[in-house]
């Protein structure tokens, strides 16, 4: 009889009902699991989720060892269907939480370094970028006209080959809706972390003059503020320069003046322990839980072995992992923050009339995600296993050290923006359709959750996670790789989205009422 797992995976034997499809299997194949024959008694497609044993109407089921709905009376060898499982979970249970312990930091990532910028803050740059930041909308195609003008002169990267780049972040932000709410403090938060962000070795601010979010307000934010890296920082404000085509030229003779200051500091080496490590996944399949996300996760854990740091964020894809994620939050008051982030936004969906699993895609559902709880459980894997110190606001700044979770969208764009502002120098991204969204400022790797992608898209994908099933290669193994190749791209290796200048901007407009 053939065995089950040459064609399915059951991620954790001893705890799981189900099985994932590595391959398509035919209806009435017969395969041996544990010493039992299982009869397939429908055809499951590549990627669908089917039970190894009987599960009664009522018993949860479960994956990775952790529930993702209830059966409704499921037999074994059948799919797993959104017609016979429940999307209910068992309620959570707090009592007897101890305080776990921190990651212990080890020899072997403490002595892993990489060649990056290093800012007179302490802190560490994986590129160097000069970025034109626009204030609002209103002058945010002057100032991307700017920055495409000068990126684009031909003697730039030989005349000063430590700078990366030269960059704009237009944007939608700035004016139009409401003083207060929330909106325009979150967009200051984040051009504080852009300003700020040690992938920039200097700015050019522009303000039209009149925004909300004009040099006034944004100068005293900012200089409240101050990184103290010393990087140059210039205004300009187009109304008090004669208008656009003069702003435009004032602006470039000033990005002019402090390019010689930003090419000034060289790639040098600079321990694993001040990468910030942010996690991101887009066009999920339903191989990017198992192979894609729990090796991104794995890599963060040596990450902050190594003394560094790690995000997580799109909070409306960690639904119903609360009693999952329970024994690694620092402290009952992290997982209080936490169940808030949550309650946010199914507070905001009730308001609004939406269903939270709205954030299933076709796709997903296609490639075997039938319900919000399994995408949710595969996409908390790229967290990795350590504590959790924190969860903090839409582009706050993290801690020095470990796991966080960041308050933010599912989108990638809004979301990369969020984690970048927090302080991630360099991002890992995985897709299972092939995902193909960039940052403005910070290198996106892009991981593969299957082979099909990876050679479907070769000059999107950096790196294919999905050997994991194609070669048998453990995950441990492919988390070692996956962090030589982050140490590569922090030290100067071109990710295919910087390649390809896919430099993305995109802040969070939850609340946003156009005036």
């Amino acid at each position: 009889m053939k065995k089950l797992e040459d064609y399915a995976i059951v991620m954790a034997p001893s705890l799981d009902q189900v099985a994932i499809a590595k391959v398509e299997i035919a209806q009435g194949e017969n395969l041996e699991y544990m010493g039992q024959a299982i009869t397939i008694l429908e055809k499951i497609n590549r990627g669908h989720r089917f039970t190894v044993r009987d599960v009664p109407d009522g018993e949860f089921v479960r994956q990775n060892g952790y529930t993702f709905g209830q059966s409704a009376g499921i037999e074994k060898g059948r799919k797993i269907s959104q017609a016979n499982i429940r999307c209910l979970l068992p309620k959570p249970d707090n009592g007897g939480f101890e305080t776990p312990a921190p990651a212990v930091l080890k020899d072997k990532y403490l002595n892993t370094a990489f060649q990056g910028y290093r800012r007179s803050n302490g802190a560490a740059g994986t590129r160097n970028y000069y970025l034109v930041v626009p204030t609002s909308m209103c002058v945010s195609e002057t100032a991307l006209q700017v920055a495409l003008k000068m990126d684009a002169q031909a003697d730039m990267a030989n005349r000063y080959p430590n700078i990366d780049g030269i960059v704009a972040i237009p944007n939608t932000e700035g004016c139009g809706c409401a003083s207060t709410g929330g909106q325009i403090d979150r967009f200051l938060t984040v051009l504080k972390g852009f300003v700020n962000h040690p992938n920039v070795g200097g700015c050019l601010i522009m303000d039209l003059g009149c925004e909300q979010t004009n040099y006034e307000r944004v100068h005293e934010y900012l200089s409240d503020n101050s990184d103290g890296s010393g990087k140059p920082i210039d205004w300009i404000t187009v109304q008090q320069s004669g208008g656009t085509r003069l702003a435009q030229e004032k602006a470039e003779r000033i990005i002019l003046s402090k390019l010689e200051m930003v090419n000034d500091v060289k790639r040098e080496a600079i321990p694993l322990g001040k990468l910030i490590v942010g996690t991101e996944c887009g066009g999920s399949d339903s191989f990017s839980g198992i192979t894609a996300n729990p090796v991104i996760g794995n890599m963060a854990d040596k990450v902050i072995f190594g003394g560094g740091a790690a995000i997580m964020s799109e909070v409306p894809e960690m639904l119903g992992t609360y009693s999952m994620l329970l024994p690694r939050f620092r402290s009952l008051e992290v997982a209080r923050k936490f169940q808030l982030a949550i309650d946010w936004y199914l507070g905001m969906a009730d308001k609004l009339g939406l269903n939270i699993s709205d954030n299933l895609v076709p796709k997903n559902i296609e490639g075997g995600i039938i319900n919000s709880y399994i995408k949710s459980l595969g996409a908390v894997l790229k967290g990795g296993t350590t504590v959790i110190e924190d969860v903090i606001g839409y582009g706050e700044p993290v801690g020095e050290r470990g796991l966080y979770v960041m308050q933010g969208p599912g989108g990638d764009l809004e979301s990369l923006t969020g984690l970048v502002s927090s302080g991630a120098n360099i991002i890992c991204f995985s897709t299972g359709y092939g995902a193909i969204s960039g940052n403005a400022i910070c290198p996106v790797i892009k991981i593969s959750s299957n082979d099909e992608t990876y050679g479907k898209m070769p000059e999107d994908m950096d790196f294919n996670a999905g050997r994991v099933i194609s070669e048998n290669i453990g995950l441990e193994d492919m988390g070692d790789e996956l962090l030589a190749f982050v140490v590569a791209v922090a030290s100067g290796r071109k990710t295919n989205t910087e390649k390809l200048k896919q430099r993305q901007f995109q802040v969070w407009t939850a609340g946003k009422l156009s005036l």
